[in-house]
């Protein structure tokens, strides 16, 4: 009783470990990262700090939703605690480059990150610079239904945390004042 009860328990923690995304969601085979923040602050305001941060290029306001293209985004391994040699190859040697869809409400706004493409910084014995490779190669496995376990280990926690530093508007961008 005691072996049923204890793999029981076991598989429902192993079943929650896998339930653990990061935010991240498979759409259509495609890995797309999404959160909603809060915010206190206008339209006008949330637009001015998004052209602000430099990060979102070509910004068109649709109205209810702005779309942006995100260029040469190194993830930020560093800031999340890491080292270069303590984090896999594809994330401490590639840019971000993604589309952007910010949907604005009263109150909030849902930041969707899609289309995530990782692209060489520099030549290495395994590619050249400049190669660009879908994140899907290392985050889905069984065509494209499933996270694999190593992506919601580390990577995923390290993408997350770089989406969610450049997509919270709600914090106050530091200004170059003297």
């Amino acid at each position: 009783m005691k072996i049923l009860l204890a793999f029981i328990l076991s598989s429902f923690c192993i079943l929650n470990a896998y339930a653990q995304t990061d935010n991240f969601n498979i759409e259509n085979g495609q890995v797309v990262w999404q959160k909603v923040f809060n915010t206190d602050q206008s339209k006008e305001e949330l637009i001015n700090k998004i052209q602000r941060t430099g990060i979102f290029k070509n910004i068109s306001d649709n109205g209810e939703s702005l779309t942006a293209e995100i260029q040469q985004l190194s993830l930020d391994f560093i800031g999340f605690g890491e080292t270069e040699f303590s984090t896999p190859i594809y994330i401490a040697r590639n840019y971000v480059n993604a589309f952007t869809l910010i949907e604005l409400r009263e109150g909030r706004y849902r930041v969707t990150i899609k289309n995530i493409m990782l692209t060489q910084k520099y030549e290495d014995a395994l590619s050249k610079e400049g190669e660009v490779t879908a994140l899907e190669l290392y985050a889905l496995r069984k065509r494209n239904t499933e996270f694999k376990p190593g992506f919601l280990k580390l990577p995923s926690k390290i993408i997350n945390y770089t989406f969610q530093n450049i997509a919270d508007f709600t914090l106050e961008l530091e200004e170059d004042d003297w």
